[in-house]
Formats: structure tokens, sequence, C-alpha cells
């Protein structure tokens, strides 16, 4: 992104272009302070350029906390136009020295663990493979991040992020794929009971619950014959920590529900079996989230290509 060093102080009809650029980094830092810090600046310095750009449109941009800063609705609107005018510079930028067609740098990904492991790693693996001129960095944990401020380029996830009302904050939201759910459990699970051929049947069963799962863990739907059924199910173990659910279904513990994604593999190779096949009710979509801009990174744009091409062939050759 443009940097305040890189801008040429100019003005447009009374507008600067450093108040433009502090102003938008203001808002996707959410805060005065961490802005700051990443500009070698002082939060004073900061604030004085936002003053000013509110003083040149007469309009207040933004209200000030403590330790964070809100739009005002003049002010969103003000900064989806920036977002796209500093993509515009980065763009013009990258043209003129050449470099529009290269992926050069770094490039810095983060996951939540499920998809990290099964999807992001390989997919990331891929492409430095591909584009070994590119430095990528990958982190991950179960806990979001803000983008700006640690300096990431993408968020992958399969999970909500609404609870989070920071999050979103300039960013752009794009879907990569469905995360659709297996029901399923160890051959040695079904060593000396039925499997169930009716979803309304699970509740005799011990069923390993997820607790993290949303909207309810304990609400198993699945569509046999158009119909959808939803179904309460318990058992003895449960956990927040989705390879825990994983080991024990494979141990013959009892039945799962989990992500295609964690389990392919293992329904591959025989070590679990996949109950009510492509009949699981799943609303989850995996998600890439990025800085909202015109002007997106070519080495992201392949990235995410490739992210969605392994997921694809997975849904393919796996069907679930």
């Amino acid at each position: 992104m443009v940097n305040s060093s890189d801008v040429t102080r100019s003005s447009f009809d009374g507008l600067d272009l450093n108040d433009i650029v502090v102003f938008a980094r203001v808002v996707q830092h959410g805060s005065f302070t961490t802005a700051a810090k990443l500009f070698g600046k002082s939060p004073s310095y900061m604030s004085k350029h936002v003053s000013q750009l509110e003083n040149a449109l007469k309009l207040t941009l933004l209200t000030r906390s403590t330790h964070k800063v809100f739009l005002t609705d003049a002010g969103g609107v003000f900064f989806d136009h920036c977002v796209r005018i500093l993509g515009e510079i980065e763009a013009a930028k990258a043209d003129a020295s050449g470099l529009g067609s290269e992926l050069i740098g770094t490039l810095r990904v983060h996951s939540t663990p499920g998809v990290g492991q099964a999807l992001v790693a390989p997919a990331v693996i891929d492409f430095n493979a591909r584009y070994p001129t590119v430095k990528v960095e990958l982190t991950v944990s179960a806990t979001s991040v803000n983008l700006m401020e640690r300096g990431v380029d993408v968020v992958i996830g399969s999970r909500d992020f609404d609870d989070d009302e920071s999050f979103h904050t300039g960013l752009f939201e794009r879907k990569l794929g469905p995360a659709p759910y297996v029901i399923c459990a160890a051959p040695a699970y079904f060593g000396d009971r039925p499997m169930p051929h009716r979803p309304e049947e699970l509740r005799t069963h011990n069923c390993l619950i997820h607790t993290t799962q949303k909207p309810d863990p304990r609400i198993w739907s699945a569509r046999l014959n158009d119909e959808e059924t939803a179904v309460q199910v318990d058992g003895t173990f449960h956990s927040n920590f989705e390879s825990a659910i994983l080991l024990a279904a494979l141990q013959g513990a009892g039945i799962a529900r989990l992500p295609l994604y964690s389990v392919a593999h293992e329904i591959r190779q025989g070590a679990l079996i996949s109950i009510f096949s492509g009949e699981i009710v799943s609303r989850r979509v995996i998600k890439a989230f990025y800085p909202r801009s015109r002007f997106v990174p070519k080495k992201l744009r392949v990235f995410l290509t490739i992210l969605e091409t392994r997921l694809k062939e997975m849904l393919l050759r796996d069907p679930f």
C-alpha cells in the first residue's frame, strides 16, 4: 500500500493527498495510536492530518474514543472512495516501474486452523513452488486478526466473523467455495452397532460434539428425500478442538460431524465411513478477506486462484 513518505504533497481543490492517506490508514488500523506506530509518527501528527482533511471537506469523518475511531456516515462514503483512489495510485506505481506483471515481494497469509491445515497450507506450498520470487508467511490461529495492524494481506477461514464488529472495516469478502460437512465414524465403532440409516437414529449413538460449531453444536441436520431433518444429539466427549474430535472418531469412540476438508483423506483411505453421504446440511462457506481496493496485488489474486482450484478439485475428487 502507499506510505505517507511515498506521496508527494499535492492539493486538489483544497484537499491534501497526505491527509487522505493518513485518514485511510487510521480507519484501516482502527486507531490513531496503532496507525501512528506503523507510520513512525506520533498520534498527534495523525490527528492533525485528519483534522485538516475534515476542515477542508467541512465534514466530520470520524468520531473518536480513547482507544478506537469510528466512521461517521459521511466518513464511510469518503473512505470507500479513498481506498479506490489509493489502489489506483498503487497500480499506477506498479505499472510505471514495470512490476505490474511480475510476482515479487512478500505475501502474508493468515488462516483459521482447520481450513489452514487441510487447504491453505498445501496451497501456500504449491504457490511457493511455482513462484519462488515471492516470500510467503503463513500464520494459523483460531482468533481473528486485524489485517492492517499485523501487516497480513489476506485472512482465510470458514467461520463467521460477524461477531467481530471491527473485523470487516475496510475489507473485501470473497467466497471461495462451500465448506460441506460429513457425519462419519470409524468402522470399529460399528463393530457391534447398526449403522444409522435415518437422522433420527443418531439419538441412540454416542456423538462426538465439537463445541465451537454454530449455531448449535448438538443439532445435526441431514436432507433425505428432499426433507430436512434436524436432530439433537449428545455423547460422552465434547471438545472445542477439532483435531481432538477427529482423533476420537478415528479411534472408534463415536460419530463425528466434521468439515469434509478435515476428513477427506481419512474417508478415501477407509479409516472413516461417511454416513448420509452428500445429505448433510451446512451453510458454511470458505472465505477470503483482504483490504478493499480496486487494485488487488497480482500475487494475492494468483494465490486465491490456486486455493480456489484446490477446493474445487477436492469437492470433485471426494464426493460427500
